[in-house]
């Protein structure tokens, strides 16, 4: 039987949040983006007090940041994904995997549009937005964050992981379904559990 593993993307396979560096790329034509930005600073304190939903931050950003046409997102997606550096366990790690013998995820609440772009050939469990009958942004339908993305990958067929990828405490819904978890910092694998 194949083994899984899954990563973790944001300051697990790279340094940094790559949202809010998307968010920027977004608008960085954009003259109103410093007046965004001051707003979206406390939009992130009321998240991280838990007065609003991570899931709501993301929506409010997108809504500050980015098109909401369907296809100019999804260029953005595309030209953001070639910006975005790669940190030393991806390097270390998860080059070092044979994919002929292992199953690879990477699960995370960022865009599941760009990565997609960075990994062609990996399965992939992302935000996704939601779009109407116009082709316009809504909101987020997707948004593996926490148990989110423990459910998601369930819902994916993935009961079991064998090895678990992170830099946060709040995928421990996704570590109980693994065998092994290694908490990732700076690139570099700080504790396993």
């Amino acid at each position: 039987m194949e083994e899984i593993i899954v990563f973790d993307f944001d300051k697990t396979l790279t340094n940094y949040d790559t949202t809010f560096k998307f968010y920027l790329f977004c608008s960085r034509n954009n003259p109103r983006k410093y007046i965004f930005c001051y707003l979206f600073f406390f939009i992130k304190i009321a998240s991280k007090l838990k007065i609003i939903s991570v899931k709501k931050e993301k929506e409010l950003g997108l809504k500050f940041f980015c098109s909401s046409d369907e296809q100019k997102f999804l260029e953005q997606c595309y030209q953001f994904s070639k910006t975005i550096k790669l940190n030393s366990l991806y390097d270390n790690e998860f080059k070092a995997i044979d994919q002929r013998h292992y199953k690879i995820i990477i699960a995370s609440a960022s865009f599941q549009y760009y990565l997609e772009w960075l990994f062609p050939n990996i399965t992939v469990i992302g935000a996704l937005v939601e779009i109407n009958k116009k082709g316009k942004i809504v909101g987020i339908k997707q948004h593996p964050y926490s148990v989110e993305k423990a459910n998601l990958l369930q819902s994916n067929n993935i009961i079991k992981i064998n090895k678990f990828y992170t830099d946060s405490f709040t995928d421990l819904p996704t570590s109980k379904i693994s065998d092994i978890t290694f908490l990732v910092e700076n690139g570099k694998i700080v504790k396993s559990f």
